[in-house]
């Protein structure tokens, strides 16, 4: 399998796997600014998490319906000198992020009347630090080549990025449900170890443990790890389509998803007993936010290293 890779779709899967570490890198390095600087619910104009998740689902299954093209493709080289302008342009352009955010928190009341203009100035600086990122790894050659072969297919990507938006934006109404289900297992679980306590704040779930609360609100719900899982799988099931039996994946699609929502449960728990027993800061300033990702993508190479062999016809 891996020899009819091209030189160019290696380089392609490098670089990709790059960007993805150096994107949670920054994250994790700007985390304690992104919390001073949060801005009220009601001034955004995008949850970013689901707008995130929609793109990377739409993008999965584009790749995958292009994976004849994308297998093909060619390596590209980056300058030196465009890295080094790349990078530079990207450390700049934090600071005017996160000040640009400041102003807007010291003038709440100003931007709700020009919601539209202040939100989509932001939205346009993360934009473009973002585009300078991919530059950064992939080059503004590979941009402009990749754009001018796929142009006819992007404004399907964007009609798919708004779809799967909204049905995100619905899909996370069921999170009460699933909150509730995830702080009682974990409630249980506590037990066996200590003495554990939930409460419910409206519909909001509180689990306090030696001394440590946590509220398992939305985003502890498991709702981002069943639709990342989805989007994962529906994508490596679009690109070997042909080699897999549909039967098998149809099934095995719903033990994966099952795996996924348990895994969110031991993360949790892990949350909180490192919380409890450990530092409180570092659960909520490292853990929370980036073991997630971490625990999901070990799961999930597990879980498809398992389970492909076995789906081939």
């Amino acid at each position: 399998m891996v020899k009819r890779f091209s030189q160019g779709f290696k380089d392609f899967l490098i670089k990709s796997v790059v960007f993805v570490i150096l994107f949670i890198l920054i994250q994790i390095a700007t985390m304690n600014m992104a919390a001073k600087t949060l801005l009220p619910g009601e001034i955004k104009l995008f949850a970013m998490d689901d707008l995130a998740e929609a793109v990377f689902f739409v993008i999965i299954l584009f790749l995958a319906f292009n994976k004849e093209k994308i297998l093909k493709i060619k390596k590209y080289s980056v300058g030196i000198k465009e890295r080094i302008v790349s990078l530079l342009l990207i450390i700049l352009l934090f600071p005017v992020y996160f000040q640009y955010k400041r102003f807007m928190l010291a003038n709440i009341e100003m931007v709700k009347e020009s919601l539209w203009f202040f939100a989509s100035v932001e939205y346009l600086i993360l934009f473009i630090i973002l585009f300078f990122l991919i530059i950064l790894i992939f080059g503004f050659k590979f941009i402009k080549d990749f754009f001018k072969e796929y142009k006819k297919g992007l404004g399907v990507v964007v009609i798919g990025i708004i779809v799967v938006y909204n049905f995100i934006r619905q899909f996370q109404e069921l999170w009460p449900y699933l909150s509730g289900f995830v702080s009682r297992v974990v409630y249980y679980m506590l037990n066996f170890i200590g003495t554990a306590n939930l409460s419910f704040s409206g519909v909001l779930p509180i689990l306090s443990f030696n001394g440590f609360i946590v509220k398992i609100a939305q985003t502890c719900s498991g709702i981002d790890s069943i639709f990342i899982f989805t989007s994962l799988y529906l994508g490596i099931l679009t690109w070997d389509w042909k080699i897999l039996n549909k039967k098998k994946a149809f099934w095995l699609f719903f033990i994966g998803v099952a795996g996924a929502f348990a895994m969110n449960i031991i993360r949790i728990f892990i949350l909180i007993l490192i919380g409890a027993y450990i530092s409180r800061d570092f659960v909520l300033n490292v853990f929370h936010t980036n073991a997630s990702a971490i625990l999901f993508l070990i799961y999930f190479a597990v879980f498809w290293k398992l389970s492909y062999n076995w789906m081939k016809k």
